[in-house]
């Protein structure tokens, strides 16, 4: 007789990683979704719209804004800017370079800015302003914990 597997009832992990990434990737591919049609992802969008709020931003200010590993944030930024999305300059203080978006990179996040707004009003809708708020801050409290424990 052939061994049962999957039987068991699974349950909700008890690690406060497992549980926060197992959210985040549900949470991006409802994002990724929505912005398919313009060619971004949810972490494009995130630079793109974190650069057209800031411009002109240094690239590791961008980095420590995002909490992205900055050799990770760069790749991202290579890609971008291969698309025409953006421009890096040099700062003229070093290795510093200045971030800024183009023409078609503006025009391409204020196009995202709307797909990313529907699916938030809908998810701060179903799951209520209080719940999100209160749930902002406690990931804004996560972080802030464990920047200090590390």
């Amino acid at each position: 007789m052939p061994k049962k597997f999957d039987e068991k009832p699974l349950r909700q992990s008890p690690c406060v990683c497992t549980n926060l990434k197992m959210a985040s990737r549900v949470a991006t591919r409802g994002y990724d979704q929505a912005l398919e049609e313009l060619g971004i992802n949810i972490t494009q969008y995130s630079i793109l719209v974190n650069v057209l709020r800031y411009q002109p931003i240094s690239q590791m200010r961008l980095a420590e804004h995002l909490d992205a590993e900055r050799t990770t944030l760069y790749r991202a930024l290579d890609i971008l800017e291969n698309r025409g999305l953006l421009k890096t300059t040099a700062s003229g203080q070093g290795l510093t370079k200045v971030i800024e978006l183009t023409v078609q990179g503006k025009e391409l996040t204020m196009k995202a800015q709307k797909k990313w707004s529907a699916v938030q009003s809908r998810f701060i809708k179903e799951y209520g302003a209080d719940k999100w708020n209160q749930l902002s801050s406690l990931l804004e409290d996560l972080r802030d914990l464990f920047k200090e424990a590390l």
